[in-house]
């Protein structure tokens, strides 16, 4: 059965998408990044629900989720979030897969919080001090029309990060705009710029080497905003995992190649 709640995580309420509930042999956690929401898997979604209970998350401060300040968007808050809604969900452990500002989250995750984690997947994500990104930053101070939080200004994002424009249908792309189309939606995505900081993966590194958790580095050949040498730094640092290029593909990968992606992961999840 598949459904969407509100999850109360403390002083705000997290939105959940929660596929094969219960019936799945194990949990996939799928954390977004910026300025996406929970929309960014609908693509391979339905390659992991056949087996695996899928909980596709709305990061506090994106999608139907709680808006906060800035200082309650970071990343590491983000994952106490996320963890809290596992407690209510009476979810003890999970495999995490995280792209972009949620490759972060998993990496926090599998260093503080180890004995959550099941296995990890970054895909296209932030890490060491790759981050925050020149586009997401000049959200802050906007010197130009461009620069302007908007959706038009998600909608050029989203456009600049697909290899395949047609990938990007209408329909989905409405799903990401339409949360931060409101009176209060520019200020809301200008805090969420705010909250980044690359320390908060980059205070990571020296712990990264003692994961000891199943690691797949996944990333788009064509990723123009966080490269694919970021992947294979990851991947050198940490023990075991893999690496792996998706061809064809930009920034946001399971939008362009929904099929290797979700093979990929599958791949991942069957080994681990």
């Amino acid at each position: 059965m598949d459904k969407e709640c509100k999850i109360n995580v403390g002083k705000y309420r997290m939105n959940v998408r929660l596929f094969n509930q219960g019936n799945g042999r194990d949990v996939v956690v799928l954390i977004h990044g910026i300025p996406t929401n929970s929309h960014l898997w609908d693509y391979v979604i339905p390659y992991l629900k056949k087996n695996y209970t899928v909980v596709a998350v709305d990061m506090i401060g994106y999608g139907k989720s709680d808006r906060g300040p800035s200082e309650d968007l970071t990343l590491p808050k983000q994952s106490q979030y996320i963890l809290k809604a596992m407690d209510q969900l009476q979810i003890e452990k999970a495999h995490f897969i995280g792209h972009d500002l949620g490759g972060g989250i998993v990496q926090i995750i599998a260093v503080h919080h180890p004995e959550r984690m099941k296995s990890m997947v970054v895909i296209d994500g932030v890490t060491y001090a790759n981050w925050p990104l020149p586009i997401v930053e000049s959200i802050r101070y906007p010197t130009a029309e461009e620069f302007v939080p908007s959706p038009l200004f998600i909608e050029r994002m989203l456009r600049e990060g697909v290899y395949f424009p047609s990938m990007l249908t209408p329909g989905l792309l409405k799903k990401f705009t339409t949360p931060f189309h409101t009176p209060s939606g520019p200020e809301e995505l200008q805090q969420a710029s705010f909250a980044l900081n690359h320390h908060q993966t980059e205070d990571l590194v020296h712990f990264l080497p003692k994961i000891n958790k199943p690691v797949t580095l996944l990333w788009g050949q064509h990723d123009r905003f966080l490269v694919p040498y970021w992947g294979r730094v990851l991947h050198q640092t940490i023990p075991g995992s893999s690496f792996t290029i998706i061809p064809n593909a930009s920034h946001y990968s399971m939008i362009d190649q929904p099929t290797l992606v979700a093979t990929a992961f599958l791949e991942h999840l069957e080994i681990s």
